[in-house]
């Protein structure tokens, strides 16, 4: 189990073994255990007292009944005690004040500190913390596309099933490989299923240009036994040529070309437009693809928006003369701060580690087959120091599709988005699998298909809230904020060691440049390197600036 294994590198009492671990929480999580099973539980309150220390009186308090220390003395002394007449004599408001005390000092509890944006929102509703955490508000559009659209849709659809079925044993993975791209961006815009194709269509004269985009079509199958790399993409991207059919592609092409500016993209242009109404001057747009990040530029530059953009190409900005510049990394972010686009468009992994707290908007123009892609992507703005005290995340997806239908039960039964789904991240992890076999599938069985994932969906989250073991619930704390030392560094005092050349490691030459930054140059560095130990210089610099603290490669070790 990963959540032991992490805990017990820390150091556990021998007596808490996996199974007494799962054990512990199971019997927690169902209530009102029975006077053996109390009894183990008890045990390992005391294996856990005995390797940690004694539970604060403090702690107890908070959870009998008006905070009373005589009822707090009772129930701790109940559960250290090795004989079961004391828990056997606790009424039922008692037994279950000893359950959440069991829970709020377990080894997960005293080991792992793990604030929930909800557990962090109570703590600022009382007063306990200044920081407010924004809301979220999740808006999911379901666009039933043209007549035009679903035949396109559907022809395509047919293509990769027939392409698939039509494949031998041998060729069934490159073939497949293939197949999931067009189908993942048949979903993201028709303008990036032309563009593939044309790429693949290039492909049957030149087998050099039928490429994709590396890291952007790679499978996101986190539960997959063999993960696949560019150079197996590449593979079999030339092995499933043999398969496909230049006419069919062809045919696919010129229909996707006859359709007018598509459905999604007009849905976007009005919803940038009612989040501007709604007091959202600004708002990141999410794409898996860049060839679906360059259409929608131009639809909403050609509506008049003001646009920037970042991919694996970089930063970039429109000039009056029509064309795009690259600008880095720390050039968007300040533009886009400093108010100079309305929309910066975004794919996935250009993003990460970009950090928008003053920004409130975030649409989603496609739907990765993992959700919890776009739970990273409404992490760029849902943070700590948020401005909005409430965030709106809109999902573009056409209705009717298997993407629709995935996304649609999730939010209607765990409230994806906007609830915390930990313990639900296995079965999450494991929808890319499913929803290729589906969009492999004939007609007949892709309904079939689709259905079948659906329930199974349903059943695993009934069992899963059920059984599964919830690190979220097991390490929630009581209102009490928990007492930390003081930490034994802090960024004033690196501050200071850096402007003192007697602290610094023998050979190590270091210039303050302003009050906040430093150039840093150790023994055999051809070039100083930047460093500050201001937080809010390091988010606006992070490509360019090392934080100078403990796990920064320039830090000292000092272990």
């Amino acid at each position: 189990m990963e959540v032991w294994d992490l805990v017990a590198l820390l150091g556990l009492p021998p007596e808490w073994s996996p199974q007494a671990f799962l054990e512990y929480f199971a019997v927690i999580g169902r209530g009102n255990p029975s006077h053996p099973d109390f009894d183990k539980l008890a045990a390992l309150f005391r294996a856990t007292e005995r390797r940690y220390g004694e539970t604060p009186l403090e702690l107890a308090q908070t959870l009998v009944k008006d905070g009373s220390r005589l009822k707090a003395r009772r129930l701790l002394g109940a559960l250290r005690d090795p004989a079961g007449t004391p828990r056997r004599q606790l009424g039922n408001e008692d037994r279950r004040a000893a359950l959440d005390l069991l829970k709020a000092r377990s080894p997960l509890a005293v080991l792992i500190s793990r604030h929930t944006r909800d557990l962090l929102r109570a703590y600022f509703k009382a007063g306990k913390i200044t920081t407010p955490i924004a809301e979220r508000r999740v808006l999911d559009q379901f666009l039933p596309m043209t007549d035009a659209e679903r035949t396109v849709y559907e022809a395509v659809e047919d293509y990769i099933s027939t392409t698939y079925d039509a494949a031998s044993p041998d060729e069934k993975t490159s073939v497949g490989f293939v197949m999931t791209i067009y189908r993942r961006r048949l979903s993201s815009s028709f303008a990036s299923l032309i563009q593939t194709l044309e790429t693949r269509l290039a492909g049957m004269s030149n087998a050099e240009q039928a490429r994709f985009n590396g890291a952007e079509d790679l499978p996101d199958d986190e539960t997959a036994e063999d993960v696949v790399d560019a150079d197996d993409a590449q593979l079999m991207e030339r092995q499933a040529l043999q398969r496909e059919e230049r006419t069919e592609i062809a045919r696919l092409i010129d229909m996707a070309r006859a359709l007018p500016t598509d459905t999604k993209a007009r849905a976007l242009v009005d919803t940038v437009h009612a989040l501007q109404e709604q007091g959202y001057a600004q708002a990141l747009v999410f794409t898996q693809y860049t060839d679906t990040l360059d259409f929608v530029r131009d639809v909403l530059v050609g509506e008049g928006l003001s646009v920037m953009c970042f991919s694996g190409r970089g930063g970039e900005v429109m000039l009056p003369s029509g064309d795009w510049k690259t600008i880095s990394r720390e050039d968007t972010k300040r533009r886009f701060r400093n108010g100079d686009a309305q929309v910066l468009l975004c794919t996935d992994a250009a993003a990460e580690g970009l950090n928008f707290q003053f920004c409130g908007a975030l649409v989603n123009y496609d739907a990765p087959w993992n959700p919890m892609r776009v739970e990273q992507r409404i992490g760029r703005i849902d943070r700590l120091g948020q401005k909005f005290e409430k965030i709106a995340v809109v999902n573009l997806m056409y209705e009717d599709t298997v993407e629709a239908d995935v996304y649609a039960a999730l939010r209607n039964r765990i409230g994806l988005f906007t609830s915390v789904v930990g313990k639900l991240q296995p079965i999450l992890s494991r929808l890319p699998h499913r929803i290729a076999e589906a969009a492999l599938a004939s007609r007949e069985e892709r309904t079939r298909l689709r259905a079948n994932l659906l329930s199974t969906l349903e059943e695993e989250v009934a069992e899963s809230e059920s059984e599964a073991f919830d690190i979220d619930a097991a390490t929630r704390d009581a209102m009490t904020i928990p007492f930390l030392p003081a930490p034994p560094l802090t960024m004033a005092y690196l501050a200071r060691v850096l402007r003192d050349a007697d602290l610094l490691p023998p050979g190590v030459e270091v210039q303050q440049r302003s009050e906040i930054e430093f150039s840093w140059r150790a023994p055999g560095m051809p070039e100083p390197l930047r460093a500050t130990t201001d937080l809010d210089f390091y988010e606006a610099h992070s490509s360019s600036v090392e934080f100078w603290s403990a796990g920064s490669p320039l830090f000292p070790d000092i272990a």
